[in-house]
């Protein structure tokens, strides 16, 4: 949980909130069995300061403002690293049918010029590939730059850091990757975090046939390019035998299973899923069957 004075955002007006549960830091938030094999519906009751803004990965909320408690539900079950909570000087604009950005008053009309009505395209090339969305809303809060990730994918309500509003090639990137996982990670969780991959490597190559489908072959190849030219100078840099360049890795008691995300996580499980679309010849054969894949055990 990171508790910001008002200097350490960017209005510098009010104090901040926020958590970051993904992969085991939510115990410090609340009891929980924190293997994502483990997932459950939650509630939640907040109290706070008027002028103070308070958002949940929640698919319900209520305000009741003469007491200044919000009351929010998660009607999904879920894994316990995707409660999450922000509280600060927040406003809100709506950039579709089921979206809006929240944002510090100063960023919101970046957040707004960047984002106004393409999260919709997204969400809806993303439905035709592997079904209904099935979250409700999709919202988006830009968060301070202690923010210790680029994004995170909570459930109704991706968290994505504020600096990425300046670069409009990595926000639609990221932004597309918090979508897919709507699908592969949150609707369908790996059981456990040796298998991390299952969930990052199907979240980016959905992430890929999104941007395939919006933008065009052309920018997922350059995009892919890149991100595989990286992944063979990690490789080279740590050796093909590093237990840490595994697809599968070993988790070993003590370890924070956060320590075992890096670029073979998203890229090498990205490669072996597409190898395997590869065998399916067509890749819209491929893409019926992750529809499947996530529909019969999605929860």
């Amino acid at each position: 949980i990171w508790w910001l004075d008002p200097e350490l955002t960017y209005g510098n007006a009010k104090p901040f909130v926020f958590t970051q549960g993904h992969s085991v830091c939510n115990r410090s938030f609340f009891p929980c069995f924190d293997t994502p094999a483990v997932k459950c519906t939650y509630s939640a009751t907040v109290k706070a300061p008027a002028g103070i803004q308070v958002l949940m990965s929640a698919t319900q909320s209520t305000y009741l403002e003469e007491e200044g408690v919000y009351q929010f539900y998660m009607e999904y079950p879920v894994p316990a690293y995707l409660v999450a909570l922000v509280a600060g000087d927040l406003i809100h604009a709506d950039i579709g049918p089921r979206s809006r950005v929240w944002a510090e008053p100063c960023l919101l009309p970046t957040a707004i010029s960047k984002l106004s009505g393409i999260v919709e395209r997204w969400l809806t090339a993303a439905e035709s590939l592997y079904g209904p969305y099935i979250w409700g809303r999709y919202d988006i809060v830009f968060l301070p730059p202690s923010f210790p990730i680029v994004a995170m994918e909570n459930p109704c309500l991706t968290f994505i850091i504020s600096s990425i509003l300046e670069s409009d090639e990595f926000l639609i990137i990221d932004v597309i990757h918090e979508v897919a996982h709507s699908w592969f990670g949150n609707a369908v969780t790996n059981a456990t975090w040796e298998e991390m991959w299952l969930s990052e490597g199907l979240a980016t190559y959905a992430q890929r046939r999104i941007t395939t489908e919006t933008y065009g072959a052309a920018f997922t190849c350059l995009e892919t390019a890149f991100r595989l030219d990286a992944l063979h100078r990690q490789m080279k840099l740590l050796g093909e035998d590093n237990p840490v360049s595994k697809l599968q890795v070993k988790l070993e008691p003590g370890v924070n299973p956060s320590n075992l995300m890096n670029l073979f996580t998203y890229e090498k499980g990205y490669c072996f899923v597409y190898y395997l679309s590869q065998l399916c010849g067509d890749p819209r054969h491929f893409d019926s069957f992750l529809r499947v894949s996530v529909k019969k055990p999605a929860f």
